[in-house]
């Protein structure tokens, strides 16, 4: 086996190792973005909830002083009705104190059903906000754990890239960039084995010619099919 073939292999396995490492954080912003998805849509389900407890109980609390005022009216136009002078202003005041007697009783039918919606409401409300508030602290479990596993990761990578640099020393620059170029666009996987005369890369035939150049080990060889250099397996 030609040297530096040999010393790309040593490369290529730490290469490896640092697209594994990284390969461990490369799903936390897609899983982030389908938890905090996640999150917001409850959230709006809480929100919506309280806003409709909030509207019942204002509903209810004005329809509440509606009730007062008509009480209050009828009151005045009792007293109104004891100091009329003649018959048809009394008519009148009846007819008056009547139709606010009458929209009074509506509105206050109106004011019990919306109060018998409102405790269910507030519940609804709350177990939605429970919901919300425990599925938030999920998230932000996963967001400190993420973080983590991200600084434990780079730490890690860190070192192995020091590692690289040792192992990459003495391979010559040209053949190193060829290296990196096919590992960056063959799948992690720039220096591949033949075995039973076919690249492992992509299991096409390798020549006679190649086999025996590889066989030799003076000089490196390329598969023609997918670029890669090529090694014999023993």
């Amino acid at each position: 086996m030609h040297p530096n073939v040999k010393k790309l292999i040593d490369l290529q396995t730490v290469d490896q190792e640092i697209v594994s490492l990284r390969r461990d954080t490369s799903s936390l912003p897609a899983e982030e973005a389908k938890r905090k998805k996640k999150l917001d849509e409850i959230d709006k389900v809480a929100a919506e909830k309280k806003d409709r407890s909030t509207k019942a109980e204002l509903d209810y609390r004005a329809l509440e002083k509606a009730v007062k005022q008509s009480d209050d009216e009828v009151k005045k136009l009792n007293e109104r009705l004891n100091g009329v002078k003649n018959n048809a202003e009394y008519q009148a005041t009846l007819f008056q104190i009547e139709s606010v007697v009458r929209e009074r009783d509506r509105v206050q039918d109106e004011c019990l059903r919306i109060l018998e919606t409102t405790d269910p409401l507030k519940a609804e409300a709350a177990a939605a906000a429970q919901a919300a508030a425990e599925e938030r602290k999920v998230f932000e479990g996963f967001l400190t754990e993420a973080q983590r596993l991200r600084i434990a990761c780079e730490e890690r990578v860190k070192g192995v890239v020091e590692k690289r640099k040792f192992v990459a020393e003495g391979i010559p620059p040209e053949l190193l960039g060829t290296y990196d170029r096919l590992f960056a666009t063959r799948d992690s996987l720039a220096v591949c084995a033949v075995e039973r005369g076919h690249c492992q890369g992509c299991y096409n035939k390798v020549t006679t010619n190649d086999t025996a150049k590889l066989m030799g080990g003076a000089t490196v060889v390329s598969c023609d099919s997918c670029q890669r250099i090529l090694y014999l397996q023993r």
